[in-house]
């Protein structure tokens, strides 16, 4: 396939947003109503690696359609801090707890005011960190979180929108009518899908479940059935996604992945651009109109790169996978494989990988950047997908889902179509799905599952084919 053909049709889901008072007006219209207002208003706050993003949703609850209201994004290392610093992302952004806080505030408040609402007016807030390559054990995590709750707070969040509810009492009063919370309860499971048995098996875990959560929400914008078997991958600056399988009232997660995802296309522009702690975001897109790509010299600076890097069943003994820590005994006692992405031993090849991205731009011009990057992030994710084949992990209808920067952009989306296509021996555009800011629609998603607000004419959760979980799950949880 040449690398700028068009064999391939990715479906592919890019963020729309949509005042607050446009949509209430749209949903008053089709639905001829003007008192009734059950719209869902979730805020998704992301320490990440290289951003950090405040991004608000509103969820419809009468069809569960989740709409993108605004978001604001603001770079990691505007919140450093090397006095008092208790983590760093990969690139070594020292970060504090109040640092973080701070940068939490602001991108909260930047993003309300952008949407037109306060907020007083936020139903609920999911917090997530992807700042985890500095921890050796799976708990630490838990102090960046803390962090992420503290910014919220000082944004004026009460902490009860941050936790889920208790009882009826504790959700909006004009909500509570799409509420099941009465007759069921938030037992963990999102969207169907059972997590590990109480421990986390990745540093990363909720992003993860989010992301998973999230694709299967995009997925009812792109007519795709991406409820279980499904294999997510969130291909932000870090690793993470999940492998179910197709179980009922519930699927178990028997898949998890970790490790590095944009950190490595990262270090292949760390030296090109004359940015601190760079990033493939810092790079301005050079133009490659009338300028001859070379099949073969993408491929051979391709093939250089991944020789530096370690995509594998992640071994027993691991502590850590591309810097993120793991649980490989808790993976093998809850019959979950671990899959992962690292470039040497954490990240001990980062450094060299730089290097080539420097001979890239000195030898060939930096026209061969994007579509170097493109291809190698396309071989990244076919070893991925080639490795949960070999393991047995996918089943004849498992659906594929990519999210995130490293995952979705520039041409990517049809490189890897040819490349799974290839490893599948059939057309697989109708079985791959792609969406930006799959977090935050997660967000969404997990904040309906704990009020219970469920759409039984438009599951998200249960196998593909089937109808909702709701009769089932009532009938488990009586046991």
């Amino acid at each position: 396939m040449g690398l700028f053909e068009r064999r391939h049709q990715p479906k592919l889901l890019e963020t729309e947003r949509i005042s607050y008072s446009d949509l209430y007006f749209r949903l008053r219209l089709s639905r001829g109503d003007l008192s009734l207002r059950p719209i869902f208003i979730v805020a998704s706050v992301e320490l990440g690696n290289s951003t950090t993003k405040a991004i608000l949703t509103a969820t419809d609850l009468k069809s569960g359609q989740t709409y993108i209201l605004d978001k604001a994004v603001k770079m990691t290392r505007e919140a450093i801090s090397p006095r008092e610093a208790f983590c760093h992302t990969i690139s070594m952004v020292d970060l504090s707890e109040d640092s973080i806080a701070e940068l939490v505030k602001a991108t909260l408040q930047e993003c309300t005011r952008s949407a037109g609402i306060t907020i007083a007016d936020l139903h609920f807030v999911v917090r997530s960190t992807g700042v985890t390559a500095c921890f050796y054990r799976i708990d630490e995590v838990a102090g960046v979180i803390k962090a992420l709750a503290k910014g919220c707070m000082l944004a004026g969040v009460p902490p009860r929108k941050m936790i889920s509810p208790m009882t009826i009492e504790n959700i909006p009063p004009d909500l509570r009518a799409f509420s099941r919370m009465e007759k069921t309860y938030f037992d963990g499971a999102v969207t169907g899908d059972l997590p590990p048995g109480g421990e986390s098996i990745v540093g990363n875990e909720m992003e993860g479940e989010l992301v998973t959560a999230g694709l299967k929400e995009a997925a009812k914008w792109l007519d795709v059935d991406y409820r279980s078997p499904v294999l997510s991958l969130d291909f932000g600056t870090t690793l993470a996604g999940r492998i179910t399988e197709d179980g009922l009232p519930y699927a178990r997660v028997i898949g998890s992945f970790c490790g590095l995802a944009g950190a490595i296309p990262d270090a292949v522009v760390s030296k090109v651009v004359n940015v601190n702690f760079p990033s493939v975001l810092d790079l301005a897109k050079a133009s490659i109109r009338g300028k001859r790509i070379r099949k073969e010299v993408v491929k051979g600076y391709v093939e250089d790169i991944l020789r530096l890097v370690c995509i594998e069943k992640v071994k027993n003994g691991s502590t850590r996978m591309g810097g993120i820590p793991v649980n490989v005994d808790a993976a093998e006692r809850n019959g979950v494989v671990l899959i992962g992405v690292d470039a040497g031993e954490n990240l001990s090849n980062l450094p060299e990988i730089a290097e080539i991205g420097t001979k890239l731009v000195k030898e060939e011009g930096k026209q061969y950047i994007i579509p170097v990057i493109d291809e190698l992030s396309a071989c990244v994710v076919e070893d991925l997908v080639g490795i949960a084949k070999e393991e047995g992990l996918l089943l004849h209808n498992t659906k594929i889902g990519i999210t995130g920067r490293a995952g979705i952009t520039g041409k990517k989306p049809e490189l890897l179509l040819e490349k799974l296509s290839t490893l599948f021996g059939r057309n697989m555009d109708k079985e791959v799905i792609f969406a930006d800011d799959a977090l935050a629609r997660g967000a969404a998603v997990l904040g309906k599952c704990m009020h219970q607000f469920g759409t039984v004419g438009n599951p998200l959760g249960g196998i593909q084919g089937h109808g909702c979980l709701y009769g089932p799950r009532v009938k488990a949880q009586k046991k």
